[in-house]
């Protein structure tokens, strides 16, 4: 929607005005795709016929190729196809359509084998090939005469807009996206969300508005969402903010596995405000889950067993097991007959099985599970729950401070050929390194492997005094997991919640609040998993007066996490390390803001020693560093 009046409105010219002032501030060629708002609606049962007044006409398209150029075209960049179409047309029946239809078919045939890209105002669908036609979607015949032509040529992106939200499907080998909007949200849409419908929620909810910035490889593309509200406001980053972006697509070394606790792929019933669709139910996956865990680069999910029975999810799963995602599956007890068989699907990518059950049905389950292990190209874990537990993952899995349980487990010698390993909990009080380093003491010459769970989220009473202290805490564990991840990547960390929750005895903050906008936990998280190389290795935890420190040591050079957090103890940093590792310059980055400054170890830790209330954790670089490295 380039203009915002209906094509008959007297103001349209004006408007077309007022968009060409505005880009002239563009230094790179721009190409247009044509709306709703810029050559009239789409034919639809509700509009079964052209009105001049409301939908696509021959003179709509005439002024629009006016005011802004060919209403479809193509050009080609590095052997790249682009194509833009006039997705209003289709099903119009207007001879417009039946001259795109021809140019369209001949396009794609002259340039067949080439890397084709889509760019149209109407989304296929939203979650479903199958979906009614209504307001937000391409109707059949055309829907599907479109997506055939497409496949038959192997399209491999369309990039649709209309909806002012984000949506993302894959078929056939086509990623299908639809962009957020730089300027409005949709608010019919804001039904997606457990939260109360307030002015910020709505229409102006920032967090939602930006653009797609698409990189494209010689093999594959990756899209980045840029917010808006990254990019200037409270949480602007600096001009380095591009250095600082991952996807999940491209994401490299291991990452954490993130506990998808709330539903991650549910549909709501979207009630549109107007006419067009008041007597309808219009059921729509909501993709903003898939969108934050993205932005942070994640790909490994854990999730329950029901998932996978609900046929609607479990296809999500196959196709997210087709981009890269792993798959951590919880079920209560061995798996009857229904759940061994989707396990066995090999189009859903399950990397761990975690069975949960008391203690004293351990030996009952050895039988069932070693024939599940035997069958199975994925792992399977025992995880011990407790009746008396409090009502959160920090009570559940075996801990290192009941060694009783843990001396019986291991005298159990028929879990040996039934399971790989066991659900260890990290306690809050307890440091993921630390909790590592005693599980990998206990386990050592056993062979069994252990699976973390480290709580990473504010599980506290509600009490404003503590919130910071809170905040402060839980980024510190984020970070130590997700280095203790790419420093063991042959393991699995879980880190919980992703989501913001306030519905019980405890509040728990989350990576992402209640609409799936970011926290300083998921910036954390994708920073991180920007920075980090892989693999990483030597990793070292140090408590001194400015807080915990980690050192690790990746591709020749050094990497201090100041997280800002932890016991504050008597040690100091420059007795293990040489004089010249603690004044050698470095890039220190604030993980939350992603602010960059060049700086030494010394003068970051004098710096951040003072500031303990507001410290979010850093991650100090320090580069071509070998000399360094041979003189520890």
């Amino acid at each position: 929607d380039i203009t915002d009046p209906v094509p008959v409105s007297t103001d349209f010219s004006d408007s077309a005005q007022a968009f060409h002032k505005a880009s002239q501030v563009f230094s790179m060629p721009y190409y247009l795709v044509p709306g709703n708002h810029d050559v009239g609606e789409k034919i639809h049962p509700a509009l079964p016929k052209v009105d001049d007044q409301v939908s696509i006409t021959k003179r709509a398209i005439e002024q629009y190729e006016q005011h802004f150029g060919q209403q479809r075209y193509s050009f080609e960049v590095e052997g790249c196809l682009f194509l833009v179409i006039n997705s209003l047309l289709l099903n119009s029946g207007l001879a417009e359509e039946r001259e795109q239809w021809t140019w369209l078919e001949q396009t794609l045939l002259d340039h067949a084998g080439k890397r084709i890209f889509v760019f149209a105002h109407y989304p296929l669908y939203l979650s479903a090939k199958d979906e009614p036609g209504y307001y937000d979607n391409i109707d059949e015949p055309g829907r599907s005469r479109l997506l055939d032509l497409l496949e038959q040529y192997r399209v491999e992106g369309y990039y649709a807009g209309h909806v002012h939200n984000f949506f993302y499907n894959l078929r056939k080998g086509m990623h299908q996206f639809v962009l957020p909007s730089t300027g409005i949200i949709r608010h019919d849409y804001m039904e997606f969300f457990r939260d109360s419908p307030t002015r910020d929620m709505g229409r102006f909810d920032p967090a939602k508005l930006g653009f797609f910035w698409v990189e494209v490889f010689a093999e594959g593309h990756v899209p980045h969402f840029i917010r808006t509200s990254d990019i200037g406001g409270s949480n602007a980053r600096s001009g380095e903010e591009s250095a600082l972006r991952t996807h999940s697509w491209n994401a490299i070394g291991a990452t954490v596995t993130v506990d998808l606790r709330l539903p991650w792929c549910e549909e709501a019933d979207i009630p549109t405000p107007w006419g067009l669709e008041i007597f309808e139910r219009k059921l729509v996956r909501n993709d903003y889950p898939l969108a934050a865990l993205w932005e942070m680069g994640i790909r490994d999910l854990r999730i329950p067993i029901s998932d996978l029975l609900n046929p609607r999810v479990l296809q999500r799963v196959k196709d997210l097991s087709a981009l890269g995602h792993g798959f951590t599956v919880v079920l209560f007890g061995p798996p009857d007959a229904a759940r061994r068989a989707v396990l066995a699907d090999p189009a859903v990518k399950v990397k761990a099985v975690e069975v949960v059950a008391l203690l004293d049905q351990w030996s009952d389950f050895a039988q069932p599970l070693q024939e599940l292990r035997e069958d199975a190209d994925f792992e399977v874990y025992l995880h011990a729950v407790r009746p008396e537990v409090e009502g959160w993952t920090t009570h559940h899995g075996l801990h290192v401070d009941l060694q009783d349980e843990i001396d019986w487990v291991l005298r159990q010698d028929q879990l040996s050929t039934a399971v790989d390993g066991f659900v260890f909990g990290t306690r809050r009080g307890m440091s993921p390194v630390e909790g590592y380093e005693a599980v990998a003491g206990l386990l050592a010459g056993t062979g069994y492997k252990p699976l973390f769970h480290i709580p990473c989220v504010a599980m506290d009473w509600v009490m404003k005094p503590n919130d910071a202290l809170a905040a402060r805490e839980e980024l510190a564990r984020v970070a130590e997991a997700l280095l203790l991840a790419r420093a063991k990547p042959e393991l699995s960390f879980v880190i919980d919640n992703f989501v913001q929750l306030d519905r019980g005895y405890c509040n728990c903050s989350g990576l992402v609040d209640r609409l799936y906008n970011p926290k300083d936990g998921s910036r954390l998280v994708a920073s991180l998993n920007a920075l980090l190389p892989a693999p990483l290795g030597k990793l070292t935890s140090y408590e001194i007066e400015a807080g915990r420190v980690l050192s690790a040591e990746g591709d020749g050079g050094l990497l201090f996490l100041l997280t800002g957090s932890g016991a504050v103890a008597s040690t100091d940093l420059n007795n293990p390390l040489p004089e010249k590792i603690a004044t050698t310059p470095g890039h220190l980055t604030d993980l939350v803001t992603g602010r960059t400054i060049e700086t030494t170890l010394r003068a970051a830790i004098e710096a951040r020693a003072g500031e303990r209330q507001t410290t979010t954790p850093a991650l100090l670089r320090l580069d071509d560093v070998g000399i360094l490295l041979n003189d520890r």
